[in-house]
């Protein structure tokens, strides 16, 4: 699996600082971490974010990636949610929410194993690229 750690741990800090500011004291916040398997074959990593926050209307739900979309009651500037779902496709991976209004969200974020679309560098060089790491 190649990422690059300091922008997979940006969308995460993204994930994780938007459900702190939208669960209420003595709710909760679950972080996740799966292997995903294709019948016994590993194909892919998925992280999510779940809280038990105010939630999402279904009205926002299908705009939240966009760049500057806001839902009524957010207070960021409708950038960080839109940042993350570009770092993950970059990575070749997918992002999604689920939510109910008064019963919390939950984001998945799903890196593959191997990334098939890496577009060409314009040096020529088809290695994975600076500030990408390899792990085992």
């Amino acid at each position: 699996m190649e990422i690059d750690p300091v922008r997979i741990r940006q969308v995460v800090a993204n994930l994780l600082a938007n459900a702190l500011q939208h669960t209420p004291a003595g709710g909760s916040i679950r972080i996740a971490c799966e292997l995903n398997l294709e019948g016994t074959r590993p194909r892919g990593v998925s992280v999510s974010v779940a809280d038990s926050g105010t939630g999402i209307a279904p009205e926002d739900l299908p705009h939240v990636f966009a760049c500057f979309y806001k839902s009524r009651d957010s207070r960021g500037s409708g950038l960080g949610l839109a940042i993350a779902r570009q770092l993950v496709v970059a990575h070749g991976g997918q992002i999604g929410a689920r939510s109910e209004v008064g019963k919390g969200t939950t984001i998945r974020l799903t890196l593959p194993l191997e990334h098939r679309d890496r577009p060409n560098r314009p040096d020529g060089d088809h290695r994975a690229g600076q500030g990408l790491s390899r792990l085992h």
